[in-house]
């Protein structure tokens, strides 16, 4: 299982093993990771555009990125998959903060206060640090902003304060 933060600064765990920084090979493999984790499946296209890339360039960091994380494997048992002109990284070997905070704030609404408190307890406690907060990238800023309002738009409708 790998384990990704992108709350604070983007860190994989897997197998006892912390990856962060230029463990990733790396900006743009670990831009390309943080995408992933992010927003899904996207194409090269999207992530050339994103990153202010060539196609070409992109193909070659993912390839960094995939040997980064998994030294051993071949690209089809990658944890990041491809399909056609697509990238994502496998649902069933991936856990994402980000995913999970999303859960807990969904799992708030529509609740009363009181039963609201606890899964928004969970997820301040997730975004104790910004997400992304060693990225520069107008992106990142743009992620940053979306999840700083979801956390201050899903505070409970009474008294009661998380986090």
């Amino acid at each position: 299982m790998f384990d990704i933060q992108l709350f604070g600064r983007v860190e994989v765990r897997t197998r006892g093993v912390v990856l962060a920084g230029t463990d990733f090979g790396g900006d743009h493999p670990r831009h390309i990771l943080a995408l992933l984790a992010l927003r899904g499946e996207m194409s090269t296209s999207e992530l050339a555009g994103l990153l202010g890339e060539k196609k070409n360039t992109v193909e070659s960091d993912m390839s960094v990125l995939r040997r980064r994380l998994e030294p051993e494997a071949t690209p089809r048992d990658s944890v990041v998959r491809r399909e056609a002109d697509r990238w994502s990284l496998n649902p069933e070997r991936v856990r994402v903060d980000v995913a999970r905070f999303d859960e807990l704030v969904a799992a708030a609404q529509g609740r009363p206060a009181d039963r609201a408190v606890k899964p928004l307890t969970a997820a301040a406690f997730l975004a104790t640090r910004p997400l992304l907060e060693d990225e520069h990238e107008p992106w990142a800023a743009e992620a940053r902003a979306e999840y700083r309002a979801k956390l201050a738009t899903a505070r409970p409708h009474d008294k009661t304060r998380v986090g």
